[in-house]
């Protein structure tokens, strides 16, 4: 398992992207799994960098990937207050259509497998299960 901090700065939340899609294609995961991880943590992270750590500068992020041959495990964890999922708005219904903002939590878990809030909603757990993705007999496998 790798576990990295990342300062809350917002232009590395687009290296890290680059640096995950990077290792995600080196194990030979196909592309259009590769888009629905990628945009999935792009999500998380800004999240917990946007809303988690309200943008302070002295705060940090913590990733942890986990890549098997069947699974990429994704946690993203701010050091905020933390929140509650359930009482966010459905990004689909009538009166939310139109509003900025609101769907990251919708796309994560569209996009993942799985995806859980821990530690009172300042840590997300996301799963994305690899059946059958890799090209060309790619090796998973760590």
């Amino acid at each position: 398992m790798a576990k990295t901090a990342i300062a809350n700065e917002s232009h590395l939340l687009k290296e890290a992207s680059r640096e995950l899609r990077g290792v995600l294609k080196e194990r030979g995961i196909v592309e259009d799994i590769i888009f629905d991880i990628y945009v999935g943590f792009e999500e998380a992270l800004w999240n917990a960098m946007i809303h988690g750590n309200r943008e302070n500068p002295s705060k940090k992020v913590t990733v942890e990937t986990e890549i098997t041959r069947n699974t990429v495990m994704i946690c993203v964890e701010d050091e905020g207050e933390g929140f509650d999922p359930e009482m966010l708005p459905d990004p689909t219904l009538d009166e939310n259509l139109l509003k900025e903002g609101g769907r990251g939590v919708y796309l994560m878990k569209h996009l993942m497998d799985d995806v859980r809030f821990e530690n009172g909603g300042k840590r997300v757990v996301m799963m994305k299960y690899l059946k059958q993705t890799l090209k060309d007999g790619g090796h998973g496998a760590n």
